[in-house]
């Protein structure tokens, strides 16, 4: 059982996604439960896999009757599921308050499994529009603490990246024998195909031989659109032909489109919303940025490199593990505008090299960052940790010969 928060279209649903294909390959039975029905939902079906949509989670423990209610709701919806599905393994995708829910599910007539994947090297609450800063700060020792108490009880933490696996050890304590890093990865398949520049311009009412940039992503702050707005100026300033499409959205549209506009740059940056032919959008363009100011590893960035795109992206988390500087893409510092237009001229005035650095970033996907590798680690865990539960079950009952 993958459980996750919403379906709607984002790189942890990519994950959940692409783990369910590949997993369901290698003779997983899969279920995939959401708080939230989104477009994801179609796509995990379509592979044959049940999705179940439960009620999401309404109140915060400031109304704690009500939330005490509504956690005992979701326990036995979940809890019925876990039982007349025979799950064996229940991995969860950043739930935060729901993570500790889950652990109840953990069985002690069986070897059943609770993972918790950590998406991202800030994984405690972030601070809510409105929201006083020493509330945001109270909500994170709460996690804090709650993390620290119940690691006894989970039977491991998944890290998406080196950078994420740090982070747990340092912001929940030394539990590096419960901490598995088994990084995201990427479906190659899709990520094999020509691109339509000339397609894709006409539909942007664009000329045919402009510079095409894109970035994906969901338009919120930790994605860093706002310094490749910055950047778009000089670019511009030297190559008045190119343009950026800034595919996803998110809650700072309203902003960057201001942004972007009071800049004088609203002919130049095309906000193209959430998309479902992004291997067909990211085939056509010329060049792939990631702005982001802290990751776990970006799906959009390995998808990009699957795709053979040359990539300017900034030094974060998960980005400078899978990324070479020099050989795969160029790497820039996060928040600096200046280093990042610099890097985007170079790759657009330089074809070549920019060729050359795409086709060694696929290579390095194939060799490194596969589906098919992701799926075999977690089948590894899966299979180990079982085996682990079930001798630990046996030695406990006086049952367990040691041999």
């Amino acid at each position: 059982m993958q459980i996750i928060l919403t379906l709607e279209r984002a790189g942890a649903q990519e994950v959940v996604r692409t783990l369910a294909e590949h997993l369901q390959e290698k003779g997983c039975a899969i279920i995939v439960c959401a708080f939230q029905d989104g477009p994801m939902r179609a796509e995990i079906e379509k592979l044959g896999v049940r999705v179940e949509i439960l009620d999401r989670p309404r109140y915060s423990v400031v109304y704690l009757p009500l939330f005490l209610a509504e956690m005992l709701r979701i326990r036995r919806e979940l809890a019925q599921l876990v039982e007349t599905c025979h799950i064996d393994v229940i991995q969860t995708h950043i739930l935060q308050v729901l993570d500790f829910l889950v652990l109840t599910l953990r069985s002690d007539t069986k070897p059943r499994l609770v993972l918790w994947t950590m998406q991202n090297v800030e994984f405690f609450p972030k601070k809510q529009p409105g929201q006083r800063q020493s509330l945001r700060q109270f909500k994170i020792w709460g996690y804090r603490l709650f993390y620290r108490l119940l690691t006894g009880q989970v039977d491991g933490f998944i890290a998406v990246s080196d950078e994420v696996h740090k982070a747990i050890l340092e912001q929940i304590g030394a539990i590096d024998n419960k901490v598995f890093t088994i990084c995201n990865a990427v479906n190659l398949k899709p990520f094999e195909r020509s691109g339509d520049k000339a397609a894709l311009c006409d539909a942007l009412d664009l000329a045919p031989d402009v510079h095409l940039v894109a970035t994906v992503g969901r338009l919120t702050e930790q994605k860093g659109h706002r310094y490749l707005i910055d950047a778009a100026a000089p670019v511009i300033a030297s190559l008045s032909d190119a343009h950026f499409l800034f595919i996803g959205d998110g809650e700072l549209r309203s902003e960057l489109t201001e942004q972007a506009r009071q800049a004088g740059l609203a002919a130049h940056i095309h906000f193209l919303g959430m998309r479902k032919d992004v291997p067909d959008l990211l085939a056509a363009v010329d060049l792939f940025v990631q702005p982001s100011l802290w990751e776990g590893l970006s799906v959009a960035l390995l998808e990009a490199m699957a795709a053979a795109k040359p990539i300017v992206a900034t030094a974060v988390s998960g980005t400078t593990q899978a990324m070479i500087p020099g050989e795969t893409g160029l790497v820039v510092p996060p928040r600096d505008s200046n280093a990042l237009a610099e890097a985007i001229v170079q790759l657009l005035s330089h074809p070549e090299q920019a060729q050359t650095l795409g086709r060694a970033a696929r290579q390095h996907i194939i060799a490194h960052y596969s589906a098919q590798q992701q799926a075999d680690q977690h089948m590894a865990l899966y299979h180990r940790l079982l085996k682990q539960r079930a001798a630990a079950r046996e030695k406990k009952s006086g049952t367990y010969l040691d041999n």
